[in-house]
């Protein structure tokens, strides 16, 4: 085992656990600063799939940086970590998120310094390298003055047999709840899934970034219909990137 110290940093980001671990997992490619720290440079992409973090180089070619080996949304995640090298030269990386006063403490601790040939080097260049990777996450994070998310209904456990389920009494609340969302300021769009009977979704637009909380919080208690059961509903954070105009 080597003596050199771990590595531990420490950010705090303006969202709540949910969006900060969704942020730095599933939109990494949002945030890593390839150009300046991975396998490919520039125009590359990096990615967890599969329960690994893959870097993509625009040619095709692919770079396995680490292995998932604790997830546990949204509170921690752990991974070997060798970008540009082969997996048993893998040190450890664990990242924790914890919510502080309306954010979230994000906690990365860097060890395994061993596998290197020259551990005090390494640990040397990580130790400049990771405050700049952070620092974009930290940044990613708060430019989101907005949380979008999308909330795919369904039928629930409490769903009449037959029938459709906009003729069943109690979908009215679920109307009611659509109305308060709008007048709310909240609401983007609504409306059935043309191919499923029983199925929709609603955009919802919050003020500040990481709402993911309290629009769970609203899709689900709020929500008379989903409360009772005679909706189910799967909220998804949502990030527009492209739109034919400016939303209003």
């Amino acid at each position: 085992m080597s003596d050199v110290p771990l590595i531990h940093r420490e950010v705090l980001v303006d969202a709540d656990p949910d969006t900060a671990f969704e942020v730095f997992t599933a939109r990494i490619a949002h945030w890593w600063p390839v150009a300046e720290h991975s396998v490919y440079g520039a125009g590359a992409t990096v990615a967890f799939e599969g329960g690994q973090i893959v870097e993509r180089a625009p040619d095709g070619a692919t770079s396995l940086w680490g292995t998932v080996s604790r997830w546990e949304p949204p509170g921690a995640l752990a991974f070997s970590w060798h970008p540009g090298h082969p997996a048993d030269r893998a040190s450890h990386v664990a990242v924790t998120f914890a919510a502080v006063a309306g954010q979230t403490l994000v906690t990365l601790e860097h060890t395994g310094w061993e596998v290197f040939t020259d551990p005090a080097a390494a640990r040397a260049e990580y130790d400049h390298g990771w405050p700049a990777v952070l620092d974009r996450y930290r940044e990613y994070v708060s430019g989101t003055g907005e949380t979008w998310v999308a909330l795919l209904h369904r039928p629930g456990p409490a769903a009449p047999a037959t029938g459709p389920l906009v003729q069943d009494p109690r979908f009215a609340e679920h109307v009611a709840f659509l109305t308060r969302m709008r007048d709310a300021g909240y609401l983007v769009a609504a409306g059935p899934m043309g191919d499923q009977a029983g199925e929709g979704m609603t955009i919802l637009r919050l003020p500040g970034a990481g709402q993911l909380a309290m629009a769970t919080r609203l899709a689900t208690e709020d929500d008379a219909s989903v409360a009772g059961g005679l909706l189910a509903v799967t909220v998804r954070w949502w990030q527009p990137m492209m739109a034919a105009e400016p939303w209003v």
